[in-house]
């Protein structure tokens, strides 16, 4: 599945960037406004996500996402 990343930026930092995440479906898709904390924030939440998947994690399993 090919994922694509697309962000607006406002170099007038008038808004935070506008950020969607987009792949094969709609039901792939992440969209929001985020600044730049809380895209680092949910960049550390995706590999801890991915570490669980590559060791076997099963069920569901909620990833708070820091500050």
């Amino acid at each position: 599945m090919q994922i694509t990343l697309n962000a607006w930026h406002n170099p007038q930092r008038q808004q935070v960037p506008v950020i969607a995440f987009t792949a094969a479906t709609p039901s792939s898709t992440i969209s929001g406004n985020f600044t730049a904390a809380q895209l680092r924030s949910i960049a550390r939440q995706l590999i801890n996500i991915a570490n669980d998947s590559d060791q076997g994690e099963q069920g569901p399993v909620t990833y708070t996402a820091e500050d």
